[in-house]
């Protein structure tokens, strides 16, 4: 994974997994996939973590952070 946008996002992962370890494991669990159609930084469909490279790259770490949390619920 060399893009940023990639590594920001599983570096808030490892972030999460530190503070609440059940909500990081299942953040960890999921395939990070790109999509340029949602209109929302992070959707999870299955198994699948969609994200906007342009409203991931808006948000700050701990922003950031909060929607991967509410993603998985």
């Amino acid at each position: 994974m060399t893009d940023p946008i990639s590594k920001a996002i599983q570096s808030a992962i490892v972030g999460i997994r530190l503070l609440d370890p059940a909500t990081g494991a299942r953040l960890g669990q999921l395939k990070l996939q790109q999509s340029m159609n949602i209109g929302t930084a992070l959707k999870v469909d299955g198994a699948v973590l969609h994200y906007s490279p342009e409203h991931v790259k808006s948000l700050t770490t701990t922003e950031l952070k909060d929607a991967l949390a509410n993603a998985v619920g």
